[in-house]
């Protein structure tokens, strides 16, 4: 049976925001709920019309027991039936974030998304499909007010962010429900979206449930209401993100602008673009509305290499009040970069450099086997058996360390930890920042100010001269193990 409302709506995202080339391949995440059941059924219907190839992807969390594996059994069951080739993991998400420093909702969006780059990555896939719907943005956009967020923020989910798609956003809850009642389609309930202590649900059950019945007149049906409400402000959004790109093309013009003006007359330019740093003219950054300033400081942000991540809506409220300041404002940021304030200018650069003008001299890649030196000594690793491994353990030097191989990722690097880096201590079951951690301990300051960790892919395994994490340990069972060997300078 054809998807009266569902159709219609891909077909528009297909040929509009969603536009993929023909025979590329799409992965559809599907968690079992009806928003993703009806996404992936959808995609089925006119997958031949638009000629892509299709597939499906589902992560079980670990988290919900018995009904976790009744939607990945579900999963499993409508792939099979449609004939669409499923991508399917268990993690230990609880786990992986409690390694990582991650926690909440945002820690599992974060597993869920490196989980599906890797799933299209395996199938060949160049876009990801997930069921966002005009209820989701608007939920979005009611918290994202109550955040106090700019512009950035009020645009609200994107039909297309890189390879992610979202095409079912002009769709509302009861238009997807209605499509699978009326094909007969079942679809799987999480009783988690019900959970009172997620801000989500609140918002969800409480908050837009009374704006639907301040706005419908006495006689109104409330779901009719609540409708038009989500698609009224789905056509906001458009005027919004509109507002948005005009300003943004603004904030490229001033960027451009400036730096033609300073070739040609000289003078102090809006931006200056040093060796690892950029450094921005206060008193002209003053001179624009709040919106100039915050755009710019977001575009600046992206210019900088390596390109970090993190930049949220507080660290450029507060960019924004430390170019105000008088002089000698500090602003720490992520990914190890700090904002300075002077008398005329805002400069931003790596912490390291910053602080102490020196990093860690001979930080890069560990070759296995191999060393490498650093300004505070020599670093070796090299390849044991599991067993060997073991029986050095027990008479182990301080200098001294293994790791299971089986729990290293990806390339070993020697470098300066930075700032707002997290890691699980060695004989501890939670996360710490590593600053606080290095707080409580009897080390030199030297060691405190400047502390430098063996990492792989998925963070640190070693603050050499302080302790190794909890990750990677020896067990009965590690057949290959890692040995590195710290040697101090005097």
């Amino acid at each position: 049976m054809r998807f009266r409302r569902i159709e219609p709506i891909l077909r528009r995202a297909l040929r509009g925001p969603c536009a993929l080339p023909r025979g590329a391949g799409i992965l559809v995440a599907v968690s079992g709920g009806a928003d993703s059941t009806a996404l992936l059924l959808g995609f089925h219907r006119v997958a031949r019309e638009f000629g892509l190839r299709l597939y499906a992807a589902h992560l079980h969390h670990r988290l919900r027991g018995a009904a976790a594996d009744g939607d990945l059994d579900f999963v499993r069951g409508l792939c099979a039936r449609i004939e669409v080739p499923l991508a399917s993991a268990r993690w230990n998400t609880r786990e992986r974030m409690l390694r990582r420093g991650l926690s909440g909702q945002a820690g599992l969006r974060t597993l869920r998304r490196e989980f599906l780059e890797r799933a299209a990555r395996r199938c060949g896939a160049i876009a990801i499909a997930t069921a966002h719907t005009a209820d989701d943005q608007l939920e979005t956009v009611l918290m994202r007010l109550m955040r106090g967020l700019g512009l950035a923020g009020l645009g609200g989910i994107s039909a297309r962010s890189g390879p992610w798609l979202r095409p079912l956003l002009a769709a509302t809850r009861v238009d997807v429900e209605a499509d699978l009642v009326a094909a007969g389609e079942p679809w799987r309930e999480d009783d988690s979206n019900r959970d009172p202590r997620y801000a989500r649900t609140r918002v969800r059950r409480d908050v837009i449930p009374a704006l639907v019945r301040a706005m419908a007149p006495a006689a109104a049906d409330p779901a009719r209401v609540r409708r038009a409400l989500a698609q009224r402000v789905a056509r906001g959004l458009v005027e919004v993100r509109s507002a948005r790109r005009t300003i943004e093309r603004i904030c490229r013009r001033l960027l451009s602008a400036g730096a033609r003006e300073h070739e040609r007359h000289g003078g102090r330019p809006l931006v200056r673009v040093g060796q690892g740093e950029i450094a921005l003219d206060s008193v002209r950054l003053r001179s624009y509305p709040l919106a100039i300033q915050s755009t710019l400081l977001r575009l600046l942000w992206k210019r900088l290499r390596p390109a970090p991540a993190g930049l949220t809506h507080a660290h450029v409220a507060a960019l924004v009040l430390v170019t105000s300041a008088r002089g000698g404002a500090w602003l720490d940021l992520p990914g190890g970069w700090v904002a300075e304030q002077d008398q005329l200018e805002v400069v931003l650069r790596r912490a390291s450099r910053a602080r102490s003008g020196e990093d860690p001299g001979g930080s890069g890649r560990l070759p296995i086997p191999g060393r490498r030196r650093w300004t505070g000594g020599m670093l070796r690793g090299r390849w044991l058996t599991g067993a060997l491994a073991r029986k050095r353990l027990a008479a182990k030097e301080a200098a001294d360390e293994f790791f299971s191989s089986e729990a290293v990722h990806g390339t070993l690097e020697l470098r300066a930890a930075r700032p707002d880096e997290w890691f699980v201590p060695f004989g501890r079951r939670r996360g710490q920042r590593l600053s606080e951690f290095l707080r409580k301990q009897r080390v030199s300051r030297a060691l405190k100010a400047r502390p430098v960790v063996l990492a792989d892919e998925e963070g640190i395994l070693w603050v050499l001269g302080v302790r190794r994490s909890a990750r990677a340990p020896l067990t009965p069972n590690t057949r290959k193990a890692l040995w590195i060997r710290a040697e101090f300078h005097a």
